[in-house]
């Protein structure tokens, strides 16, 4: 439309101009004096004098450019073909990418060559078809060489880069993977499936501190949400925490625990480790103390078991001793099925069948889903040991035969159950996949591993299997 107009601006200006010379008549007079001094005078109008002096114009032009172009031929001729060269160039890298999706390594080779040739002066993506045909063709040097060569395009490099971190990942060198993950990141610092594969990389290599910040600008950049992001940035501090300990250096192995008691006030593990750390040291009423201050709070089950490991071995062996015991940490908070489970078992072991019988209702009452098995077996315990009702014992071991498991240290990838909480799963090596929950919610064999002394040589070794 705009094309349109304009054209008819100008029609209408060379108009109106022919008009405006038709309206105001003349002549020109053309004089040349001639070698006899005779005078050549010729007259014309001035409207024909125009029209030959445009026809001139664009006589002069069209000879110009025909000349022009008889001169510029072999320069026009050497840029259509170098143009018809790149575009062969650019069809043989489709074509070889292609078969490189395709997996059809005789003609991703083909077509690599091809490119190479016909694309002599890019040292981009022809490289990189040159590599990827390679690496499909199994000569992992050549495809290497290729990488490396695309290191030295400014355009290209992190083409290059991560050619060598694939390559470096499929044969298993973290520590080389790790470093040019770090060099990719420096290229594309907000690129998420960058940061994913650096901070599974220090994770893998037990880089707990360089896996914090990285976690932090992942989260920054929506790589992962917040509630993740803080879940893991809680197990770090405590493998970190754990790593400290192990190596003697105890005041940044609290001050790593501290910090994730700080974020999580509630999380067990984290108290748990302190008050281990305590008990080993001496301190068994710090530990205590530790303990039964995360219970107020939230009574988890896994703190009503390690209160009870903190009872004196010599005082364990009375069970009277050992109900007063928990009985002493439901004081600060009765809110809890395991801690009345406990109770009400210790109370059945000492005799004692009418406060049993209420710590086991008590437990039921707590329980979401009405009991679990450990809690419907001690029931039938209980009715063997106080009334010898075999009806009710064959009831409580019906239920128990359909009641869901207890609450276990287990991971959700594996399904691999646990004796205590650890940031890293062994013996697979997944990260932050232990929870607290029933064993039975979650795929894979329902197997205990870890004690302390196995979870803390998992904690100093780099675990075998690929977490990137």
């Amino acid at each position: 439309m705009i094309k349109a107009l304009w054209f008819a601006v100008k029609v209408g200006a060379i108009i109106a101009l022919a008009v405006w010379i038709a309206e105001r008549p003349g002549t020109m007079r053309l004089e040349w004096v001639d070698l006899q001094n005779n005078d050549i005078a010729v007259s014309i109008h001035i409207g024909l004098f125009l029209l030959l002096a445009l026809a001139f114009v664009l006589l002069s032009i069209f000879i110009y450019q025909t000349i022009k172009t008889f001169v510029d031929f072999p320069k026009s001729m050497a840029r259509y073909n170098e143009v018809k060269t790149r575009e062969k160039g650019y069809q043989a890298l489709t074509r070889g990418l292609t078969a490189v999706a395709a997996g059809d390594k005789r003609a991703a080779g083909l077509q690599a060559k091809r490119a190479r040739k016909l694309l002599k002066d890019d040292t981009g993506l022809p490289l990189l078809l040159e590599a990827q045909a390679a690496r499909l063709d199994g000569r992992e040097e050549d495809a290497n060489q290729s990488f490396v060569a695309l290191l030295e395009d400014k355009d290209a490099s992190f083409l290059g880069v991560r050619g060598l971190l694939q390559v470096a990942l499929d044969s298993d060198d973290d520590e080389g993977a790790l470093s040019l993950a770090e060099k990719a990141l420096a290229l594309h610092p907000k690129q998420g499936w960058v940061l994913k594969i650096v901070y599974d990389l220090q994770i893998k290599l037990q880089q707990w501190h360089k896996a914090e910040k990285t976690l932090s600008r992942a989260e920054k950049c929506g790589v992962f949400d917040k509630d993740k992001a803080a879940s893991d940035r809680l197990a770090l501090y405590l493998a970190q925490a754990e790593k400290d300990l192990t190596d003697g250096y105890k005041a940044d192995g609290v001050l790593m625990i501290k910090k994730a008691l700080k974020l999580a006030p509630a999380f067990a593990p984290a108290s748990i480790m302190l008050a281990d750390m305590q008990r080993d040291e001496g301190h068994p009423r710090k530990a205590q103390n530790t303990i039964s201050k995360v219970w107020k709070v939230e009574p988890h089950g896994a703190l009503a078991a390690f209160w009870m490991g903190l009872l004196d071995e010599d005082k364990a062996q009375d069970k009277l001793v050992q109900l007063r015991w928990i009985e002493k940490l439901l004081k600060a908070n009765e809110v809890s099925s395991v801690g009345q489970r406990l109770a009400g078992q210790a109370a059945l072991e000492a005799g004692l069948w009418g406060e049993a019988r209420g710590y086991f209702k008590r437990c039921e009452e707590l329980s979401k889903d009405g009991g679990s098995v450990s809690l419907y077996k001690s029931w039938a315990e209980l009715e063997e040991q106080s009334t010898h009702d075999e009806a009710a014992i064959k009831e409580w071991l019906n239920r128990a035969a359909g009641a869901p498991a207890d609450k276990v240290w287990v991971c959700g990838e594996s399904g691999n159950i646990y004796e205590r909480w650890s940031a890293i799963d062994a013996p697979h090596g997944s990260f932050n996949t232990i929870t607290w929950d029933v064993p039975y919610a979650h795929n894979g064999p329902v197997v205990l591993l870890n004690d302390k002394a196995e979870m803390s040589e998992a904690l100093i070794e780099a675990p075998d299997s690929d977490a990137a």
